[in-house]
């Protein structure tokens, strides 16, 4: 790696793990500058918007063997890795199947999902299948179901619905329920934490009603819903909520 791109590498474990240095090295030089400083926030902004070369380019830093970066930042690597792999990127596929060969950055050692990954899948209905297969030794390298749905790349034309996304979240186990709501208070907070227990994510979504955004709200929901219902039996989320609720009443 040239001295050049490892000083940029650098400047990403500061950016990205809020803990950017003012002074500089041994050698004098500043670790961090204003122009990398503005193109790295930029592209972390994009990536989380869904935008997969953006992501792919951030876990090719976060990643690097030779960057001194933070356990924190490694996780978002991984994170950035799989988004990208899930949107088509030949590269982070190919990344992410040796990743998985190895059981490197937090994903368990799953030959066949390595094999799923390295043929480099076009469509997005069998990237899905791939990424049902993936999985984790380390439950920070996972993506939070409510990042996965920023994807704006490599999916089918005119499946941008409910429906879909909430196929991507439960392939990558991690269901999740879309609730309307203000700012979350201390009663909310505390919902979110007690269905974590039960690996749902409670995601608050704002109390802005768009008709748009609701139908593709109770598209996700329906298909998770009908998802955790088949895996656990029927009822399963009635008494769930009713016991969480009561839970948080006392």
């Amino acid at each position: 790696m040239e001295a050049r791109a490892k000083r940029f590498a650098a400047v990403v474990m500061s950016i990205l793990s809020c803990a950017a240095h003012a002074g500089g090295d041994a050698g004098g030089n500043k670790l961090l500058d204003l122009e990398d400083a503005k193109i790295l926030q930029s592209w972390r902004m994009y990536a989380s918007a869904g935008d997969a070369e953006k992501q792919e380019r951030l876990a090719e830093l976060l990643l690097d063997p030779q960057a001194p970066a933070p356990k924190a930042s490694r996780s978002e690597g991984a994170h950035f890795l799989l988004q990208a792999a899930a949107s088509g990127r030949t590269k982070s596929m190919l990344k992410l199947a040796d990743a998985l060969n190895k059981g490197a950055f937090g994903f368990k050692k799953l030959p066949d999902a390595a094999r799923c990954w390295s043929g480099t899948p076009a469509d997005f209905e069998t990237r899905l299948a791939c990424l049902g297969l993936t999985d984790f030794r380390d439950p920070r390298a996972r993506v939070r179901c409510n990042d996965l749905t920023s994807m704006i790349e490599g999916l089918p034309p005119g499946r941008t619905t409910g429906a879909t996304m909430a196929r991507l979240c439960l392939a990558n186990k991690t269901p999740a329920l879309l609730v309307p709501g203000p700012p979350p208070g201390k009663d909310a907070i505390e919902r979110v934490r007690l269905y974590a227990q039960y690996g749902i994510e409670w995601v608050i979504t704002g109390d802005v009603y768009e008709d748009e955004f609701e139908k593709y709200r109770n598209e996700f929901n329906k298909t998770i819903l009908a998802d955790i219902e088949a895996k656990r039996g029927r009822g399963y989320m009635e008494k769930l909520s009713n016991d969480i609720e009561a839970r948080i009443s006392r």
